[in-house]
């Protein structure tokens, strides 16, 4: 049923979407599609936000506008590029340490083989020639020292270069999987870290537990008091449920106005319990408008719950959760729901 309903929704903003594109004269390109898509559908509240402040800025939309939108939230070039230009940076800089060393290695021959040739030399020679010999291994030997101390500066110069190099990389890195509003784990980061709690709940037989959770009637919350304080909003969910769970755990923003939470070596009893206190927990909270000093009430969530089956895929596994929430929804909101796997629970 939450299936259906959900092809039904995505269908409507599809026309929605291609009608608002000709009204507007935008060109019909899948880029252009795309933002406007996710803008009427209202699940990336950073594009919403973005593409708002360009129209009031710029008053129309442009070819432009577009592209620059489409790389910021639809590619993951950015993060591709440092990545690309980092290797390339630390290769240039391991060509530049290995051609010191292998000019330090060939003048450590030459020199070998110039005191062979002294010594060789030195038999039989008078005083004056055996100083002027004696000279030359001087001015020799404090070549190959400047040498070898040029070496070591561009080995550690090397070192730093690398090592500031690792920084950015992990920067970089970590930036891809933060979602940029809330600074807790995005959509790409929940699910690498599902992909391995279910891989280290097949091996250890181990209880693995997932929570869906939506603002309630946040559209009509975000229509009423404008987006930047519907943003606040999600900030202030996002770190109530960070908060709220265990180290091991993981709450992530997944989409717009909706979270999860992965609760690994935890059964459902548990998981629906914690649910409970986070769903409590923002319920709890008194949101008061900065710019007004208003106090406009409260904000509720519903939530979903559900255990995972150790055979399933985590796509099922998702979609369990996700039906859980919509019960929930459709049972007057701010409460929990879970259900079980048929398969081994």
């Amino acid at each position: 049923m939450a299936v259906i309903e959900s092809y039904r929704n995505v269908r409507v903003i599809a026309k929605k979407t291609l009608a608002l594109i000709e009204e507007q004269g935008i060109q019909p390109t899948p880029h252009n599609y795309a933002i406007w898509f996710e803008y009427l559908q209202e699940t990336n509240p950073d594009l919403t936000r973005a593409l708002n402040q360009l129209l009031a800025k710029n008053g129309k939309y442009s070819e432009n506008m577009g592209v620059e939108l489409f790389k910021l939230f639809f590619t993951r070039d950015k993060e591709g590029q440092v990545v690309q230009e980092t290797n390339h940076m630390v290769q240039k800089s391991m060509d530049n340490v290995m051609g010191d060393l292998k000019r330090t290695t060939a003048d450590f021959s030459s020199y070998g083989k110039q005191l062979n040739d002294f010594a060789l030399k030195a038999e039989g020679m008078n005083g004056q020639d055996l100083q002027d010999i004696i000279s030359e291994i001087v001015s020799q030997t404090n070549s190959m020292s400047d040498n070898t101390s040029s070496l070591h500066k561009g080995l550690d110069g090397a070192s730093r270069e690398i090592a500031e190099l690792k920084r950015r990389l992990q920067y970089v890195q970590r930036e891809a999987y933060t979602d940029a509003l809330t600074g807790i784990p995005n959509r790409k980061s929940f699910d690498a870290v599902l992909s391995k709690e279910i891989a280290t709940a097949r091996e250890n037989q181990s209880s693995l537990c997932l929570l869906m959770a939506d603002i309630d009637h946040f559209k009509q919350f975000n229509d009423l008091h404008g987006h930047t304080f519907g943003d606040q909003v999600i900030k202030l969910v996002a770190s109530t449920l960070a908060k709220g769970i265990e180290k091991n755990a993981l709450a992530a923003r997944y989409g717009g106005e909706e979270f999860s939470v992965i609760l690994p070596a935890t059964d459902l009893a548990d998981a629906v319990n914690l649910a409970n206190d986070l769903r409590m927990a923002i319920a709890a909270k008194r949101l008061i408008q900065r710019s007004t000093k208003k106090d406009v009430g409260k904000i509720t969530m519903s939530f979903g719950v559900t255990a995972y089956a150790l055979s399933e895929g985590p796509t099922a596994f998702i979609n369990r959760a996700d039906q859980a929430l919509y019960i929930a929804k459709n049972s007057g909101r701010n409460c929990v729901k879970h259900l079980q796997s048929s398969i081994n629970l």
